[in-house]
């Protein structure tokens, strides 16, 4: 897992991160056709939506000697094409503090491409944030405590708009609470379906339900809310089950419900590690599980990351953020 610090302004610390990759052996895929289509379809919609990502991405491709349409369509393609990642969620109010634990489980053979990065950029938030993409977040926690994370959702078509990776790195950067992010996802043009479940210091929790022409807000009702990868709101098809998605979301609900009021970090790493319910999730014949595992005090800003399966690899904290706000 590679751990880049992002800061000052968005171009060159984009253009920064991309020297360095490129001078270390990394050079920009080849994009096809097809996505290349779909990106300039999509490109006035990003440059509306994040002026500043927009820079970022720029900044990147001059650092790898490519072009800001290969750069961007390949990012605005992901989870549109192709598989994308499937991922457990959850969020926990013990009456005082709020924990998330959030397992990512995607291909094996991506795991040397997921990234921690602390991001600094001027006038913006500072969030650690994680994802398995040089732009974009999966999930993340930024200064003021607000966790977003996403799993992904079956969905039918192809639409122009944005993915996942572009809604979560925008709150992150510019919202302060779940009230904020929620209408952040209410606007969101989505190109995709995702589950973003949202969290913060002062109790507040929902998972929202995007899908390319709506959205769901479902809030909890026991002190704790989670999502794996279907919509509670619609039904769930047999065909999309094959990464155990009902099974995670069942497991997580049982020992939620047992572990609520004492939760804490120790108690999350436990039910994020969990494999007979395959929350830990490991399904060699698909080469597909978990990448690696964060759980985390909102409260506190304590952040613990095992960078690979939770039920092997050890939680280590980091302290980047904390250490961040301080300088």
């Amino acid at each position: 897992m590679y751990h880049p610090r992002l800061k000052g302004d968005a171009y060159e610390a984009g253009k920064h991160y991309a020297e360095i990759l490129y001078k270390n052996g990394f050079r920009f895929p080849k994009v096809s056709e097809e996505k290349l289509k779909f990106g300039e379809s999509c490109k006035h919609i990003l440059t509306e939506f994040d002026p500043n990502v927009v820079k970022e991405i720029k900044g990147f491709a001059e650092g790898c000697h490519t072009s800001y349409e290969e750069v961007s369509s390949f990012l605005l393609s992901i989870g549109v094409f192709e598989l994308a990642g499937q991922c457990s969620i959850f969020s926990a109010f013990n009456g005082r503090e709020i924990i998330i634990g959030r397992n990512y489980d995607m291909l094996f053979n991506l795991k040397n491409f997921t990234e921690s990065s602390l991001v600094c950029f001027e006038g913006r938030n500072k969030y650690v944030g994680h994802s398995d993409c040089f732009i974009g977040k999966v999930d993340g926690i930024n200064q003021h405590g607000l966790f977003v994370g996403i799993t992904s959702v079956p969905h039918e078509g192809i639409m122009p708009g944005l993915n996942f990776y572009f809604a979560v790195k925008y709150i992150l950067e510019n919202c302060c609470t779940v009230e904020e992010g929620i209408k952040v996802l209410k606007r969101f043009p989505s190109s995709v379906s995702n589950n973003y479940l949202l969290a913060d210091p002062l109790g507040n929790m929902a998972v929202v339900e995007v899908t390319p022409n709506d959205y769901q807000v479902r809030l909890p009702t026991n002190n704790y809310i989670h999502c794996t990868n279907h919509h509670e709101s619609t039904s769930l098809s047999e065909s999309w089950n094959w990464s155990k998605s009902k099974e995670r979301f069942e497991t997580l609900d049982i020992r939620l419900k047992e572990n609520v009021n004492k939760m804490n970090l120790s108690t999350a790493q436990s039910i994020m590690s969990e494999t007979k319910g395959h929350v830990c999730l490991n399904l060699k014949e698909y080469n597909f599980g978990t990448l690696f595992s964060v759980v985390a005090n909102l409260n506190t800003l304590d952040i613990l990351r095992a960078e690979g399966q939770p039920n092997k690899a050890k939680y280590k904290s980091d302290k980047r953020l904390t250490d961040a706000i301080l300088k």
